[in-house]
């Protein structure tokens, strides 16, 4: 949602709902699959390295909100599709055009992903003061009942190819004859701010193996470790359910590494099959 001036508004002021799909360029070709597959909105460049696909018109985000209610969200984001959906109504309704209805909905703007800039509630005050929305928080809060307990396995999939991420860690350690050897440790992870944690609770159900750690700074992550888990479990389910997009490329250089981890013994061969490897994974993560 943006609020800004407007010349033409009776009140000075007007909102525009918009949704929006941002992403590295690099996968332009799978918000132009989310464009045809919805038959609504642009996809545009933003930048060297963003990509954006947008929803502006209202009837057009009709149909967003179709597929969302259809198909729920699962992580707290369903309180901003609740609180949009409310917004939108409200707009519906014209309440926008008027200083109290506009107020309202600005403060109900405030508690979406990001909060107001300093400087625009500054100007908005004065129109008046945003009233207090706490109540319709505490009832958005209360929405959660809604999230399934049993995650769909194409929406794993896509979750994580929006939020996932195919990594390694290195350590070097010397052997007990004085050889100095690298360890990989390659790991399957989800991130999603701690008040998601239910989530990668449920994805850490799905797959039955794996761990769920939340840091201090507000984020909690589910990471997958384990070769003969990751070639096991991880494995069939991605060949059932395919990841899209650059995401997949990722994940196919990422399995080469664990399978030749797994199958082959340490020599220099494998090292430079491996460091080769993972070059190009890092170049993909950039």
């Amino acid at each position: 949602m943006s609020i800004f001036k407007s010349k033409t508004a009776a009140i000075g002021w007007t909102i525009e709902p918009c949704f929006i799909i941002t992403l590295h360029k690099k996968d332009i070709e799978l918000l132009n699959k989310i464009q045809s597959f919805f038959g609504v909105g642009t996809v545009s460049l933003a930048g060297d390295k963003i990509a954006r696909y947008r929803v502006r018109s209202r009837n057009s985000l009709l149909v967003i909100i179709s597929h969302f209610n259809k198909y729920p969200l699962q992580t707290t984001k369903v309180n901003n599709f609740i609180s949009f959906c409310n917004i939108l109504n409200l707009m519906n309704k014209k309440s926008h055009l008027d200083v109290e209805g506009f107020l309202n909905i600005a403060s109900l703007i405030n508690k979406l992903n990001n909060p107001l800039s300093p400087s625009l509630l500054d100007k908005l005050s004065l129109l008046g003061e945003l009233p207090n929305t706490d109540a319709q928080a505490l009832e958005l809060a209360s929405k959660k009942s809604l999230l399934s307990e049993n995650l769909d396995p194409w929406w794993i999939s896509g979750f994580t190819t929006g939020e996932g991420s195919f990594t390694y860690f290195t350590r070097n350690r010397k052997k007990a004859s004085g050889e100095l050897v690298k360890d990989y440790t390659l790991a399957y992870e989800v991130s999603q701010r701690s008040d998601s944690l239910h989530i990668l609770n449920l994805i850490a159900k799905y797959f039955e193996y794996g761990k769920v750690y939340s840091e201090t700074r507000g984020v909690s992550k589910y990471r997958l470790v384990t070769r003969d888990q990751i070639l096991n479990t991880l494995v069939p389910f991605f060949e059932k359910y395919p990841l899209e997009g650059n995401k997949n490329m990722q994940y196919e250089l990422w399995i080469q590494i664990v399978k030749i981890l797994q199958t082959t013994g340490r020599s220099e061969q494998r090292e430079i099959s491996v460091e080769g490897l993972i070059k190009k994974l890092s170049e993909l993560n950039k």
